[in-house]
């Protein structure tokens, strides 16, 4: 419903009565007008019709996916994907040379895997979620939905913290904007000692997790390097003073929350049977992982993670995928 009002330069004045955001983003999208076009239309700013526009995206008025298509760089992808036998590469834009830093990388990275994951998404699927500053910009990036019989599940235990890049942050954000059920890990990532594990793990509450955890049928993660950057999935500060032991016994990089040599098999160190969560071998047992990861950074414990087969697609960029091609075997 709408009132049509003439300015008195015969072009109509519509003053739509219900919801301008509504509107704004018909003319805009089903219409093909311009954002000045629009702002005439509804006799309101331009900046005005900017915000009513990003105002329908975060209420699922209207959204944006690119066809996967889009993101495989045909010959590039076709080399990765044979490379680490993967079923899908999937290449995110360049950043340019003053964009370069490894946040906006991170934010093109996250758009990226969550067009892919869209793309994934069927009913009364589980999927799992790890941790990181890129599956924080993955979550930032998908759009608002309704998928209330997808499973959103925590795969590796809990920070404790209040890090927006926790496990446990991570899965409830990603779970908010997909609409979805969400299972956080009602434990801790390390604990003090293994008997401790032993006798968490005969919980209930924890044993149904893990069913969860084993049901996945899909799950998106990132890999860690080795650096002062590295987040660890552990608010108690257990996993960081360990880190330097595994780091002399060859680790290349941090697979969910466990430290893998450059040939992907996980080290036994420290940290061994004190880790709660999915292991390296409950993960290579889910159907399809997708991994979203790139930067020079990572290019190591990325080509660890991908040689140790745990990947089923991978979102990076052109530089990474690149220098993952030029990586001798």
């Amino acid at each position: 419903m709408s009132d049509r009002k003439s300015d008195g330069s015969g072009e109509e004045n519509v003053r739509f009565v219900e919801d301008t955001t509504a509107w704004a983003t018909w003319l805009y999208y089903a219409e093909s007008r311009t954002q000045a076009e629009v702002a005439k239309a509804l006799g309101v700013s331009r900046a005005s019709v900017a915000n009513y526009l990003a105002d329908a995206r975060r209420r699922g008025l209207v959204t944006i996916s690119l066809a996967p298509g889009l993101l495989e760089q045909a010959e590039l992808s076709k080399r990765l994907a044979a490379r680490f036998n993967l079923k899908g590469a999937f290449i995110a834009p360049e950043i340019s040379e003053e964009d370069g830093d490894p946040t906006q990388l991170r934010k093109r990275l996250g758009i990226a895997g969550a067009q892919i994951l869209l793309s994934r998404l069927r009913k009364d699927m589980t999927l799992g979620v790890a941790w990181g500053r890129t599956m924080l910009e993955l979550a930032n990036a998908l759009p608002e939905k309704n998928q209330e019989s997808l499973r959103v599940v925590q795969v590796s235990g809990s920070s404790l913290g209040d890090d927006v890049t926790s496990p446990e942050a991570c899965t409830l954000f990603i779970a908010n904007r997909l609409g979805a059920k969400c299972h956080n890990f009602h434990a801790p990532a390390v604990v003090t000692t293994s008997d401790l594990r032993t006798a968490l793990l005969r919980e209930p509450s924890l044993k149904r997790h893990f069913e969860r955890v084993h049901s996945c049928t899909t799950v998106v993660f990132g890999v860690g390097e080795l650096n002062d950057e590295t987040r660890w999935a552990d608010g108690n500060n257990l996993i960081q003073p360990s880190a330097e032991d595994y780091m002399k016994a060859g680790a290349a990089g941090i697979v969910i929350g466990r430290f893998i040599d450059a040939q992907g098999d996980a080290l036994e160190g420290p940290l061994s049977g004190r880790q709660i969560g999915m292991e390296l071998q409950d993960l290579k047992a889910v159907p399809e992982r997708i991994c979203v990861a790139g930067g020079t950074e990572k290019l190591q414990a990325l080509k660890a993670c991908l040689t140790g087969g745990y990947v089923t697609d991978l979102v990076t960029d052109r530089s990474t995928a690149e220098a993952l091609l030029r990586e001798k075997t």
